[in-house]
């Protein structure tokens, strides 16, 4: 993907930004069912798709906001890249923590 400045970064980078960016968050998970990034890269459009996994009990379109707002933040500050969107999609749900009450 070609970034603001002109150059190009790899797809495994901007997939570990994101990824890293998830990981601050402890009700979300990128799901393991199926490839859990997309990038679509095209001359007029450049957007990710993202499958997560989320914690039961959890307010699904605040955390996507918020989450929405960090990856854009993250790979704005630190790769130059803005996207034009940033899809999330909830895959399923972790009920792991309520069967332990």
């Amino acid at each position: 993907m070609i970034n603001n400045s002109g150059a190009n970064i790899a797809e495994s980078i901007i997939i570990v930004k994101i990824a890293n960016t998830i990981d601050l968050f402890d009700t979300v998970k990128l799901t393991k069912k199926r490839k859990s990034v997309k990038i679509t890269d095209t001359d007029k459009f450049k957007g990710v798709e993202v499958f997560l996994d989320i914690d039961y009990g959890i307010v699904i379109p605040q955390t996507v906001k918020i989450l929405q707002q960090a990856i854009a933040s993250v790979l704005k500050n630190d790769l130059d890249i803005v996207l034009d969107s940033i899809d999330v999609t909830v895959e399923g749900v972790n009920i792991d923590n309520l069967e332990k009450r």
